[in-house]
């Protein structure tokens, strides 16, 4: 690994990992040259057993399920269906020291959040009476655990860009395949994400292919620096023709979005990603019970807050 001093003398230093462990008290998110932004391993993909009434309400909350069939979410039914699910903060609090497992549930609860905030949403667009309100209270059994792997991941207790919504939430159908996009799958969708082929699952999947990328723009980075720190000019050359080789790559992977995303279909999954903050849907917030008596918000996911 490498450290880089910030400018300040008493800033943190940065750290770049030239190798990925499969070490569990790590981070899940940790910048190296070889995956550069992604996940330092691959996500997980599966919640272990004491999650497992979290793991089976996500695999039928979609409007469409993995099978085909209609979800919880095309019926509306998914407030009713929360009302069963058990607190799980006290199974969080037996695994506080497995950070990817937090990332996992960070990414999954966040998930939930969203789609139990803004399901009555989905309904009022679906009979073409706009967005309408969204629900103001979060129920503790989703509320307590939100708040406390948000807290352990070092994200806030909302969906956000990296964590979960698209940088967490990708599997490799075929391992030895790799990172190529026509071998990446959703873990979780809210609409027909879960088909590869949708709209949705082109609408994440292009971001984590951009990003797997990234890799070669951090090691073009690091070796700009060390250059520079040298005064090794023709390193320095290289190390930035790295970096625009990089870029180059980035964004032509960026320009294919709507070949894989088509633009007609993105409001069928859209209303699932807003924020809370300045959203009419939410007028005054929304309290997460047992948490906080004063209203929470936060601001909508966005590929705009990817770290390239």
């Amino acid at each position: 690994m490498a450290i880089y001093p910030n400018s300040s003398a008493s800033a943190p230093t940065f750290l770049i990992l030239h190798s990925t462990p499969p070490d569990s008290t790590l981070p899940a998110f940790l910048v190296s040259t070889n995956r550069g932004f992604l996940p330092r391993n691959d996500p997980i993909t599966v919640l272990p057993p004491p999650f497992q009434a979290l793991e089976d309400l996500l695999q039928r909350m979609p409007i469409k399920t993995a099978d085909g069939s209609p979800g919880l979410l095309a019926t509306g039914s998914l407030g009713e269906a929360v009302k069963s699910l058990p607190d799980l903060t006290e199974e969080i609090e037996r695994v506080t020291d497995d950070l990817p497992l937090m990332n996992a549930l960070y990414r999954d609860y966040s998930f939930l959040t969203s789609a139990y905030l803004l399901e009555p949403c989905h309904m009022s667009s679906l009979r073409g009476e706009g967005y309408g309100l969204a629900r103001d209270l979060l129920p503790a059994n989703i509320a307590r655990s939100i708040a406390r792997v948000a807290e352990l991941a070092g994200f806030k207790p909302f969906m956000e860009y990296a964590g979960s919504y698209a940088l967490y939430n990708f599997r490799l159908e075929d391992p030895v395949k790799g990172l190529e996009y026509s071998n990446l799958r959703l873990i979780r969708a809210f609409e027909n994400g879960l088909d590869p082929a949708s709209s949705e699952a082109g609408f994440v999947l292009v971001h984590v292919d951009m990003v797997a990328n990234s890799g070669p723009l951090v090691a073009g980075v690091e070796q700009t620096l060390a250059a520079a720190a040298a005064k090794d000019r023709d390193t320095f050359d290289e190390g930035m023709t790295a970096v625009v080789t990089a870029l180059k790559r980035v964004n032509a992977v960026m320009n294919g979005m709507w070949s894989h995303s088509k633009p007609k279909d993105y409001t069928s999954f859209r209303t699932f990603i807003f924020g809370i903050a300045g959203q009419s849907m939410f007028p005054h917030g929304v309290i997460y019970e047992v948490v906080s008596k004063k209203p929470m918000t936060f601001r909508g996911e966005s590929g705009a807050n990817d770290s390239m």
